[in-house]
């Protein structure tokens, strides 16, 4: 058999060929594109920056602190003076504790320590001020004291001249216009007032009277020099008042006085009032007294008064504010 030439072998082969390849091809995934990346853009120029507002550079801000209080100096002492222990000094003392920061007490009814004594003491100490308490605490107060002196619970303060360049005084009893008031409030039906005093107390007078007319009282005072004349111009009055005002002037009332005011009184039916509240068993209708917080209140206010350098602009007497009152 004849065998057929190397061209119609390859043409017979070709065929053949091409279609292996092709099956091959549809049998091999195409390979996946790759992705070719930008050429990278050259970096733009500080000439071609957009606008940017530029904003202040940050500082840290230092915190302002307060500055420091200012250091006060600590108020001077207290030296506080009783004449005794009377219970009228020793409510005012107690109560003087309780609003000054430092203070000392000295008792002038204690023997042990004699007046002159107790003021040298006081004197080398660093008291800024001497508060008296009573009249004998006053006297001895305003004679040996180097520091301002208050005083207190006196009610002839002129007698002894205890009104000085370096001393002033509180009053001893509460504001006329407000014991005449709790009076007359609690006895309407007065009308015709009379009150006995001893010499020296002419402002007290006044105010009296100005109360008096304020509250529509008809009143009428007598200046006497002692308790036989005091008895003697009560006697005259008695029938024509129908209250009695009983001042607290021991120059002019006496037991003996007293005791008859009292019983001539009561058969008069003329109502009495007093500043002292153990008086009401004698017979007094109605008690007007001071309140020992309010004396201690009044006499702290002078001495920041006086501190202060205003001695000179003080009254002789500071008036109370407070009154305590008891009825028969």
């Amino acid at each position: 058999m004849a065998l057929p030439n190397c061209e119609n072998r390859t043409a017979f082969r070709l065929p053949g060929l091409l279609l292996v390849l092709q099956l091959a091809a549809c049998a091999t995934p195409a390979p996946a594109p790759v992705e070719v990346p930008p050429d990278p853009q050259p970096p733009a120029s500080i000439d071609n920056l957009p606008d940017v507002e530029l904003l202040p550079p940050i500082t840290a801000r230092k915190r302002r602190m307060p500055p420091p209080p200012p250091v006060l100096p600590e108020p001077p002492g207290v030296a506080i003076v009783l004449a005794s222990r009377a219970p009228a000094y020793e409510d005012v003392a107690i109560e003087l504790s309780r609003r000054l920061g430092r203070f000392s007490i000295f008792d002038l009814s204690d023997k042990s320590q004699p007046p002159e004594e107790a003021f040298r003491a006081i004197n080398d100490s660093d008291s800024g001020a001497v508060v008296a308490i009573g009249l004998p605490a006053a006297r001895v107060a305003v004679a040996l004291a180097r520091v301002p002196v208050v005083f207190s619970q006196v009610f002839n303060y002129r007698d002894d001249g205890l009104v000085t360049d370096n001393s002033r005084g509180v009053a001893a009893v509460a504001p006329p216009e407000a014991q005449l008031g709790a009076w007359k409030s609690a006895n309407p039906t007065l009308t015709r007032i009379g009150a006995i005093i001893g010499p020296g107390h002419d402002a007290l007078i006044e105010e009296a009277r100005v109360a008096a007319d304020t509250l529509g009282v008809q009143l009428t005072v007598v200046t006497v020099d002692s308790d036989q004349e005091a008895l003697y111009q009560f006697r005259r009055m008695m029938n024509e008042i129908d209250g009695f005002w009983l001042f607290p002037d021991n120059r002019i009332l006496s037991s003996r006085s007293l005791r008859e005011i009292f019983v001539q009184s009561r058969q008069r039916h003329v109502d009495v009032a007093v500043s002292n509240e153990a008086l009401l068993s004698l017979g007094a209708g109605i008690s007007i007294s001071t309140v020992a917080a309010d004396i201690a209140d009044t006499i702290v206010n002078v001495i920041r008064r006086i501190e202060a350098g205003q001695l000179d602009d003080l009254p002789e007497l500071t008036p109370l504010s407070a009154i305590q009152v008891s009825v028969h």
